[in-house]
């Protein structure tokens, strides 16, 4: 079938393709290294969906909502991939991530570059400039700085996919090696307690706002987003079985952001637990009526929560892991971090004796193999 110019002069008339479908084609911008137009395919069912897919792109050009590839920088393409396509594609867990790498170290490390100017030696420089061996107080971890990495990794392909870029520049990076000092803060390390060490953590916190969600967390070996989004009606008390079905996620836009997600991997469980577990729980609802109590009319838990603020609300991750690298500092274990109260769990289950499925089951590891690579 012959083609034609559109009436409106926007692109080009719907074409039928041997596999049935229809497509139109036209210009989004001009590729700033060679100055030819840079063309954009939509697809449809029929002749009248494919051009009215146009006329709204035609009317996001009118309006300005279209970005140019031309001159579109990697902060914008990242705001536009993030929206438009991880939002859709990834689970929520991800997309808190994707969000975060973007807003504290992607953007300001390269989003004023213009997206189809934006170079490999950029992109090592930046990566280089987020690795651990940098002195910080601060430090990402080799496993942070490659998350973050291949989330720009990710978005550039899509940019490439929609012929926006050539190539991807964050291709054949290099990326930070596995550091030999054992005292480097490596998440891709463990940093478990030992016996001396929980002992003497139990007792600085000892009487602190979270002292129940650390005492919680080495007795279960949860997550912190997985405790934070703990709720009452998973709590059976008569069988002592705790079901872990959700985690406090978190978006930092226009203010925070909480809502409950399914786990990570997707892993529903349900613990049978200690004795001493149900006893920590029992003394939470008595410390949270105190709670409820004292705030009257302000309490709102709407979303059943164990562990909240003093109003009700959810207790922000920062916080919890504020105080906890405050306390401890006061060990003198600062190396370690709040998910590793979660190895600490682990390393003790297996000198117990506990076998390797019953551990990984426990702690919603993707597999077993998982658990013995990492244990």
């Amino acid at each position: 079938m012959a083609r034609g110019r559109a009436p409106n002069g926007s692109g080009l008339q719907p074409r039928k393709r041997s596999d049935g479908r229809w497509e139109v084609r036209f210009a989004v911008g001009t590729d700033p290294g060679t100055g030819k137009k840079i063309l954009k395919s939509l697809y449809g069912r029929t002749a009248a969906e494919v051009a009215e897919k146009l006329r709204k792109y035609t009317s996001e050009v009118d309006s300005g909502d279209f970005l140019d590839p031309s001159k579109i920088t990697v902060g914008e393409w990242m705001n536009t991939w993030l929206r438009d396509y991880a939002a859709v594609s990834v689970k929520d867990s991800s997309l808190c991530n994707y969000e975060a790498y973007a807003r504290n170290h992607i953007i300001p490390g390269l989003g004023a570059i213009q997206l189809g100017k934006l170079q490999p030696a950029q992109v090592q420089h930046w990566v280089n400039n987020l690795s651990p061996i940098r002195p910080s107080a601060n430090k990402l971890s080799r496993k942070t700085v490659k998350n973050i990495y291949e989330c720009l990794l990710t978005a550039l392909n899509k940019a490439r996919e929609l012929r926006m870029i050539k190539y991807n520049p964050a291709e054949n990076c290099v990326l930070p090696k596995k550091s030999n000092n054992p005292d480097d803060a490596d998440s891709e390390e463990m940093h478990p307690m030992s016996e001396e060490q929980v002992v003497s953590f139990r007792n600085v916190i000892t009487g602190t706002r979270f002292e129940l969600i650390f005492r919680f967390a080495l007795l279960t070996g949860m997550r912190l987003s997985e405790i934070l989004g703990l709720r009452w009606s998973r709590i059976d008390f008569v069988n002592s079985k705790i079901k872990i079905d959700s985690q406090l996620l978190v978006k930092r836009k226009a203010g925070d952001t909480y809502r409950l997600g399914i786990p990570k991997n997707s892993e529903i469980r349900t613990l049978t637990v200690p004795k001493e577990v149900m006893d920590l729980l029992r003394q939470q609802q008595s410390e949270q009526k105190k709670l409820q109590l004292a705030a009257g009319s302000a309490w709102d838990n709407s979303l059943d929560l164990v562990f909240t603020e003093a109003t009700g609300g959810c207790i922000p991750h920062y916080k919890v892991e504020r105080d906890f690298k405050k306390y401890v500092r006061q060990i003198g274990y600062e190396i370690c971090r709040f998910h590793d109260m979660r190895h600490t769990f682990a390393v003790r289950a297996l000198e117990r004796g506990v076998d390797v499925l019953t551990l990984s089951r426990f702690l919603g590891h993707a597999s077993v193999q998982f658990t013995l690579d990492r244990y």
